[in-house]
């Protein structure tokens, strides 16, 4: 079960230490050389432990049934393998409607599938999840480890689509230390380790660590909104369209087949709010990587991340009025 209100306050929390990390970076206390070891230290160390802690937590009568399991295997690779012809026609469609820059066709269809699943996803499932949090997270944890999967394979190729941009696929990028984390989280699931009595501090270490995760990714995306220029932010009217698209037609839209697919309430709601998420900020690491159009991704992530606020809760509250 989703708790609304848990959902709406954690929104406008996380929101307020966005706005904290915008200003610690108009003071100087976060910049480039800051945020780069911030999101190492998020990357490597928070959310891993983060990820740990969840399967740790899940009490041994919470445990998901193998059944499930399998349905969340199903359901994850069916949606990286759905979305990518839906995001390619949706923004073909674009292109002719509304004449969207050819060269950025890429990061469109990019975009349209790949959302912030782990920095904002994980935080939010775990607060609105109530005492079904560790599974909540966990279910999060696996979804992203075929999320990590598709955005190395297929997604480097994808987001320089329309560009003369060199994209190629790298293996060593698909043995980060969120697919190793979500691998051996499925590992302890499996085997039902916990630590012993004598080794609990070690346990309550994972998790404080874990703790840090939600706090210190809004305040990073706080701080890389700052070095932007406001009033640059906002001119282009296509990114509103896309956002509209993204955001509220294609779930509403979709709402249905997730439904009709996975019939836990819990996972749906997991699988459903991930696809609510605003644009995920590799798009922008990418982007940075392969010489494309920073600024444009930049832009998109700020104005989907500032709906999302009000996206999130009421699309996910009107569908489960429209299709209850």
């Amino acid at each position: 079960m989703i708790h609304m209100n848990v959902l709406v306050s954690q929104l406008i929390e996380l929101f307020i230490i966005l706005c904290l990390g915008y200003f610690m970076c108009k003071r100087n206390i976060l910049n480039e050389d800051v945020n780069k070891h911030i999101n190492a230290l998020i990357v490597n160390i928070t959310m891993p432990c983060m990820i740990l802690n969840a399967v740790l937590s899940i009490d041994s009568s919470a445990r998901p049934e193998a059944s499930t399991l399998g349905l969340l295997f199903a359901v994850s690779i069916g949606f990286f393998l759905i979305m990518p012809v839906i995001s390619f026609l949706l923004v073909k469609g674009m292109l002719k409607a509304f004449h969207i820059v050819k060269a950025r066709q890429g990061a469109y269809m990019f975009m349209m599938i790949f959302s912030n699943v782990g920095f904002m996803g994980i935080p939010i499932l775990r607060a609105a999840t109530g005492d079904q949090a560790p599974v909540a997270v966990f279910y999060a944890a696996i979804f992203n480890i075929f999320f990590n999967i598709a955005v190395f394979t297929y997604g480097v190729i994808m987001i320089g689509y329309g560009d003369s941009a060199n994209t190629k696929f790298q293996f060593k990028k698909l043995l980060s230390p969120g697919i190793l984390s979500a691998l051996f989280a499925l590992l302890i699931y499996l085997t039902q380790f916990h630590f012993p009595p004598a080794l609990e501090s070690v346990d309550h270490a994972i998790g404080t660590v874990g703790e840090l995760t939600p706090a210190l990714a809004m305040m990073l995306v706080g701080s890389t909104l700052a070095t932007m220029k406001i009033r640059d932010v906002f001119n282009e009217w296509r990114i509103y369209i896309f956002a509209v698209l993204k955001q509220i037609l294609l779930p509403i839209l979709l709402y249905p087949l997730y439904q009709l697919l996975i019939p836990d309430k819990l996972l749906l709601n997991v699988m459903f709010i991930e696809f609510l998420m605003p644009v995920a900020n590799v798009a922008l690491i990418l982007c940075t990587q392969y010489n494309l159009d920073k600024k444009f991704a930049s832009k998109v992530i700020f104005i989907t991340t500032l709906m999302s606020l009000v996206t999130i809760p009421v699309v996910f509250y009107l569908c489960n009025l429209i299709y209850s």
